[in-house]
């Protein structure tokens, strides 16, 4: 979970009690994931950096500080080996946990919103341009663009279907928008309700999705 108090903050689900707070940024968290295990939280913050927290630890600084973004980190995901980024920088970073590399692919606008696709083999990155960009994670190269929705001022979520067939992202006027990933066309848009659809996540094995917008998280097939 993330807090405007600088904190992430770990809960158990089924007591409901806090169990660790970790404390470091200096600025607004914005984002946080898990790595498989969930042994590791990786944590994005206004103040420019992506931290990473040992939940088995009692230690209470991060473990790893990324601090490479220019301006504040949106969005974060983790993979078995990488850490990948998006920042108001207009900048996609992936660091090679193994190998100790970054790889830096410039957007040209605020990023809000990355996503790993299931092969492991692209990176999805939504912008403040209303522009969804498709990137080979490897090389970088730009693979395709994806429009249709709204999103110039607000942070909206991006991410995969279960089977990596299409891309689905939110919209700052209430719609979730469906995209076929090799023909590159708006196929749906679903009007879930007013205001900003600022998350979003596809199920990992089944046609469902989860929403959330003005303070009510709904989820359908």
């Amino acid at each position: 979970m993330t807090s405007p108090f600088k904190t992430v903050v770990l809960w158990d689900v089924a007591s409901g009690q806090v169990v660790r707070r970790f404390r470091g940024h200096v600025g607004k968290v914005n984002c946080v994931d898990f790595n498989e295990e969930s042994t590791v939280i990786v944590s994005g913050s206004i103040d420019g950096s992506a931290r990473c927290w040992d939940t088995r630890s009692r230690r209470p600084s991060a473990v790893q500080t990324l601090p490479e973004a220019r301006d504040g980190v949106s969005s974060v995901r983790v993979s078995p080996h990488e850490i990948v980024t998006g920042s108001v920088d207009g900048r996609v970073r992936r660091y090679d946990v193994r190998l100790g590399k970054l790889y830096s692919d410039h957007i040209g606008c605020p990023v809000s919103s990355v996503a790993l696709s299931r092969d492991g083999q692209c990176v999805l990155a939504a912008s403040l341009d209303s522009t969804l960009r498709l990137l080979d994670k490897e090389s970088g190269e730009l693979l395709g663009e994806f429009s249709g929705h709204r999103a110039s001022s607000y942070r909206v979520e991006c991410c995969f279907s279960e089977r990596d067939t299409h891309i689905v992202c939110g919209s700052e006027d209430g719609r979730v928008c469906f995209w076929d990933l090799l023909e590159g066309s708006k196929v749906l848009e679903l009007p879930v309700g007013k205001g900003v659809i600022s998350s979003l996540a596809f199920h990992p094995s089944a046609p469902a999705l989860l929403t959330t917008h003005s303070g009510t998280v709904i989820m359908g097939p």
